[in-house]
Parts: C-alpha cells; structure tokens; sequence
C-alpha cells in the first residue's frame, strides 16, 4: 500500500504539522485496507484554489474553485483482485484539495484548519470507494463513514 501527499505549486509555500501528515495517511492506509486492492495506492494533492478551479473546469465544466476533487482510476468493477500479490502497484486514484477553501471552511465551522483537510482527504478517499452524495440516504451514510474514520484516526494518532 503506497499512499502520496504532495503539494503543488499554489500550495507548496504551505507548512503543515507532521501530525497531519501521519493523520492523512493513516486514513488512506484505513480504507486501502477496507476496500482497495491490495496493492493499492493513493496521493493526495494539497493545491490552492486556482489548481482545483483549473480541474474544476475541466474535468466537471465547472468553472470555480472547490474543495475536493476525487479522481478515481480503477475500473468501476474495481477490486481486491485487481492488485494481487506479487502484482505490480495499482493505483486507485488521487485526492486534490484546495488548502485555501479548506481554510475558509474550518473558519465558518470553527475548527482547525488541519482538521478540515483531513475531513477533505477522507470525504475524497471515501469518493474513490463508491461514496456520494447523491441523495439524502447516501449522503447520510456517507456523513456516519466520515465520523467514523475521523473517530478512529483521532484514537490512532
């Protein structure tokens, strides 16, 4: 299991604590052992607004900045399987956040910047693994999945 976090260039004068770092990971590392293959890798890429707006447009056709994007990289049919032992790495996807709105949102809920990333990285990861939030009953599930991983990531690191 590979996991990748990596700055990109409106975001690289960014300085984030250590402790984050070891939280994103293990939250990556949590659900590549729950639902990906097993040899299984993911990056995170923390980027500012400009990055995520530029893939926004993009890939969605939506031309402004937002908070994650989740590019997921496997089949739909996706599985175990599919990174075997002894098989070379398969990647699962990546993970872009844009740390300016992840400021923005930790300051209107009043919690730490920090945690807003990783509530970001694990809303995203959870996309790469079949999650949305398209209606009330996934959105809820969803939600219950995020507080979950947040619980177990605050109670390993």
């Amino acid at each position: 299991m590979n996991v990748i976090i990596n700055k990109t260039g409106d975001a690289e004068g960014e300085t984030l604590s250590p402790v984050l770092d070891e939280q994103l990971t293990a939250a990556a590392r949590m659900l590549l052992e729950q639902y990906g293959p097993e040899n299984g890798a993911v990056a995170i890429i923390l980027a500012g607004d400009s990055s995520l707006q530029e893939l926004n447009r993009r890939f969605r056709g939506l031309d402004a900045p937002t908070d994650v994007l989740a590019f997921n990289m496997l089949e739909p049919a996706g599985s175990r399987e599919s990174g075997a032992a002894g098989e070379s790495t398969a990647v699962v996807g990546d993970i872009y956040i844009s740390l300016d709105r992840a400021r923005d949102q930790a300051a209107q809920a009043g919690r730490p910047f920090e945690r807003e990333v990783l509530i970001l990285a694990i809303h995203g990861l959870l996309h790469l693994f079949g999650y949305d939030h398209d209606s009330a009953a996934a959105a809820e599930t969803m939600d219950q999945r995020e507080a979950d991983i947040l619980r177990e990531i605050a109670n390993s690191c």
